[in-house]
């Protein structure tokens, strides 16, 4: 289970190298579907990258790709990367993250969590249902829960 401190200007984060190894894959992931530029075909690229003006204003909503959507996939991609590299490549990761560093983490982790949950058709109800080891969806509502956790105890020991 990691383990979550405050310390000097930040959250202190120990992750085992099973923690670490998961969360670099996903993070691995999550990069591949940001260099990918699927577009808004792929359900979670558009989850992750919802319309503006709730699409409302199809005009506006080109505009908006145009001068702002590069640099939405670029800040998300930069985060990844970053994060790839608080994590390191193997073993156990033990780490301090400052209020930016964090910052950059919680959304990292936000938008895992938006994409499993896309993946699996995640709903309040589905969620609120405890976890059924029979269920074949049973392990990736598991980590979805788990980075819930992990965002929750970054949040908590930032306060």
């Amino acid at each position: 289970m990691p383990r979550f401190s405050r310390s000097p200007g930040g959250v202190r984060v120990e992750l085992d190298e099973d923690e670490a190894g998961l969360l670099r894959r996903l993070v691995e992931e999550m990069v591949s579907l940001l260099e990918a530029n699927a577009g808004p075909a792929d359900p979670v690229v558009d989850r992750l990258f919802p319309a503006a003006y709730g699409g409302a204003e199809p005009e506006a909503e080109q505009d908006f790709r145009r001068y702002a959507g590069s640099e939405l996939e670029r800040l998300k991609l930069e985060g990844a990367r970053r994060t790839a590299s608080d994590l390191g490549e193997t073993g156990p990761a033990s780490l301090t993250l400052d209020e930016d560093a964090a910052s950059g983490w919680l959304a990292l982790l936000t938008d895992l969590r938006l994409a499993i949950g896309t993946r699996l058709g995640v709903d309040e109800e589905k969620m609120a249902r405890d976890l059924d080891p029979r269920d074949p969806e049973a392990p990736a509502l598991g980590v979805l829960h788990w980075l819930g956790w992990v965002q929750e105890e970054i949040l908590h020991h930032l306060a």
